[in-house]
């Protein structure tokens, strides 16, 4: 009877939510020397719609190695890409958060395929998913909600230190969740949180910037914080220096 409720399960998911999510994430496992091993657990089946944007989870799992993890997508649907840069999952992590984006105007297709690598450790296993891209809505985006973005001041950090950022959002008819974005931020600089959303009731949210003891050393580096929530986008840059500790 297991089967049958899983079936079941399943047939009532693709009923209530048009095939919006899969029942069971693609996994695949590649082996490496000294029997170092790497799982690569694709996101479950999607969905976005023109002009819209998705969140999706990639998870690995490690077997005696602590490598970084490079990610990479193919297959994505015309007009759908991945809107961060770095797309890394580091040494001390197991999971990683991506933003796919639609354009206006991007294809309309039904369980697409699309395939991540994963490349750690000499190794490099592959797992897919299925995306569909249906219609966008015919009304604007934001004729009936809308937020603003005030970027962060511009900053400066020292080698090895940590400096708290803050990014501030005003919201008009608007209420969802709102993820944040860091791009551009100079090597060996990152952002200590792994969940980085200003929640649904909030307007401000606080973060804190790491600089590594070797972190490279740069004048007024342009960062773009980009902020997607509901449907809607917005971006600002402020300028970050990394500073030599005294």
């Amino acid at each position: 009877m297991k089967w049958f409720s899983l079936l079941l399960t399943c047939l009532l998911g693709v009923v209530l939510f048009g095939g919006i999510s899969g029942c069971k994430k693609d996994t695949q496992t590649a082996t490496g020397e000294g029997g170092k091993k790497l799982t690569l657990k694709a996101p479950a089946d999607t969905s976005v719609k023109q002009g819209d944007t998705t969140s999706i989870t990639v998870d690995i799992t490690r077997d005696k190695f602590n490598d970084p993890v490079d990610l990479k997508f193919t297959g994505l649907p015309e007009g759908v890409s991945v809107m961060e840069n770095d797309m890394t999952i580091s040494k001390d992590a197991h999971s990683a958060k991506f933003t796919l984006k639609a354009a206006n105007d991007a294809k309309l297709v039904d369980n697409h395929l699309v395939t991540i690598t994963a490349n750690g450790g000499g190794m490099k296993p592959e797992a897919t998913f299925k995306l569909t891209v249906k219609k966008g809505s015919t009304e604007a985006a934001g004729s009936a909600k809308k937020f603003m973005l005030k970027a962060p001041t511009d900053m400066s950090i020292k080698q090895g230190e940590t400096a708290p950022i803050t990014v501030d959002i005003t919201r008009d008819k608007f209420n969802d969740p709102v993820d944040v974005k860091f791009s551009g931020l100079p090597d060996g600089v990152k952002v200590v949180e792994t969940d980085t959303t200003i929640a649904k009731d909030a307007s401000t949210a606080k973060f804190n910037l790491k600089a590594d003891p070797d972190a490279k050393l740069v004048d007024d580096q342009k960062v773009t914080v980009t902020t997607m929530g509901g449907g809607l986008t917005q971006e600002g840059t402020f300028r970050l220096s990394v500073k030599k500790k005294s």
